[in-house]
């Protein structure tokens, strides 16, 4: 859970402030500690047990879990940014395609990903194709595979100078 969840009634600087206190920092924690403490039980213990030791303290909230702090949906906004841009750049591409060897690497990278999603109630993810949809940018993979022009926004646990479908990571580049 996320604290832009619609069940939560305190405001999020409420709950960065609540948990800051908690932790005796006098001052909020960033909203990416609180949602991975939310999210990780272990991130959060490790948290409240390092209260005392301000060196770790100051270490386990410069590097919260990115996992834990991932949004479980996107927003209409989000999505329509994120497929302007992607159709934007394979227009820029000349709407060029994956070859069918490429295509196929990059499916089996895929659906061996743990990020991997059933595609939402969202109209903007509608797919009917059984890769689903991402779930590090939101993008219908039957769609993303097939660009040319897209990138894997996941980074290879062997080599994380490189993506999950083997291309270079780029500090600059943003999901589609």
């Amino acid at each position: 859970m996320t604290i832009d969840s619609q069940d939560t009634y305190a405001s999020e600087g409420q709950l960065c402030a609540e948990f800051g206190e908690l932790l005796g920092l006098g001052e909020p924690v960033s909203p990416d500690v609180l949602n991975a403490a939310l999210a990780s039980e272990s991130y959060a213990r490790s948290l409240l047990s390092s209260r005392r030791t301000p060196q770790m303290l100051r270490m386990l909230l410069a590097s919260p879990p990115q996992r834990a702090i991932r949004k479980s949906e996107f927003g209409t906004m989000e999505l329509l940014q994120r497929g302007s841009r992607a159709m934007l750049a394979w227009s820029k591409s000349g709407f060029s395609t994956t070859d069918p060897v490429e295509r196929q690497q990059r499916t089996e990278a895929c659906l061996a990903c743990p990020d991997r999603r059933a595609a939402g109630n969202h109209l903007l993810q509608a797919t009917r194709s059984e890769l689903g949809v991402c779930g590090l940018c939101g993008c219908p993979l039957s769609r993303k595979v097939s660009m040319k022009s897209e990138t894997c926004p996941g980074r290879s646990t062997d080599d994380p100078a490189h993506n999950r479908w083997g291309q270079a990571v780029t500090t600059t580049a943003t999901p589609a």
